[in-house]
């Protein structure tokens, strides 16, 4: 009998946290739920730790799947597996270090069959050590509504805020990207929103996004990898666009989009090398619509181009990371 609804977990490096995790998934107040556990070939204890935690629900034991890679292998590549091997009507991912609240899938599963949705979202909570702060998503009547708001980051792009039809992940093209590290769950549900019919939500905060480890922050330095994600990721977007032939209803939003992610990158890096080495990508886009940004922006994109003026966007760098912490 296919089971209601799927949960994936990838696992690696996550000892400190996956007890808290598997706890309050095995405590769901909903009980037809399959579990679906990659273990990413993690070099600590973490699948041990699980499999002590499942010993305390035997009523859940029979359902739980636990899939073994070789070597690590990524994230993608791990929700992938996790995707491959469910078979729920419905599929939730969970990263291994957060939790939710026990109440999560019932809500969500309930509110699907009620509006006979595809996707249904809610809010989560990121979770610091001192400080935590809830976001909320943009649902809107239309799917138009809902495709643009997405696609122009209005809307919350991660995917362990949504329960999606099993339909739409296991779709070529919406599976996660291998090697795609920056910007995965963006490109995942730009994909799975353009195939939906019907989005809902639910107005509570069921996901905790644990950064108490505050290592994937704000703050982070942006690398190569991340500017080299990023081209990859418009590319991607781009062929997937012109394969459904809607290539130049969204050519503009797109065009706006690597301009904002360029900004972001020289804002969000302390390697001044990457500013000036990648200071010509997405140019033309930039020269089109370069009379729209505002001046700080402007700013930042002329000391990108200049060698002895990157001083100044590091300045500028500081300046906003000292905002953001002022006032998070």
């Amino acid at each position: 009998m296919t089971p209601a609804v799927s949960i994936l977990v990838p696992i690696y490096n996550v000892s400190k946290y996956i007890e808290r995790c598997a706890h309050s998934l095995f405590q769901q107040t909903f009980e037809d739920i399959e579990y679906v556990f990659v273990n990413d070939c993690t070099p600590d204890d973490s699948i041990e730790k699980l499999q002590k935690v499942l010993e305390q629900y035997s009523n859940r034991k029979s359902f739980v799947k636990i899939i073994h890679h070789e070597k690590n292998r990524g994230l993608a590549t791990a929700r992938n597996t996790a995707i491959d091997n469910s078979t729920g009507k419905y599929i939730q991912h969970i990263d291994s270090d957060d939790w939710v609240e026990l109440d999560m899938v019932e809500t969500m599963y309930n509110k699907a069959e009620k509006e006979q949705a595809d996707i249904v979202t809610s809010g989560y909570i990121t979770e610091y050590t001192k400080h935590n702060k809830i976001e909320k998503d943009n649902i809107f009547p239309t799917w138009k509504e809902n495709f643009l708001h997405i696609l122009s980051e209005d809307a919350l792009a991660c995917v362990i805020n949504k329960l999606v039809k099993s339909e739409l992940y296991k779709k070529a093209d919406c599976r996660p990207v291998e090697g795609l590290n920056y910007g995965e769950d963006r490109h995942t549900s730009i994909r799975i929103y353009f195939y939906a019919r019907k989005i809902v939500n639910v107005d509570k905060t069921f996901y905790h996004i644990n950064r108490s480890d505050e290592n994937i922050s704000i703050t982070s330095s942006k690398r190569r990898i991340h500017f080299e994600n990023t081209i990859h990721f418009f590319s991607s977007l781009e062929e997937f666009f012109k394969e459904k032939n809607v290539y130049e209803d969204y050519k503009q939003i797109l065009e706006q989009q690597k301009i904002k992610f360029k900004i972001h990158l020289f804002f969000c890096t302390n390697i001044p090398s990457l500013r000036y080495e990648y200071r010509n990508i997405f140019i033309e886009e930039e020269k089109k619509h370069y009379n729209t940004l505002k001046p700080v922006k402007k700013v930042m994109l002329f000391c990108s181009k200049r060698r002895y003026l990157l001083w100044i966007t590091q300045t500028l760098r500081k300046l906003l990371l000292l905002k953001i912490k002022l006032f998070s």
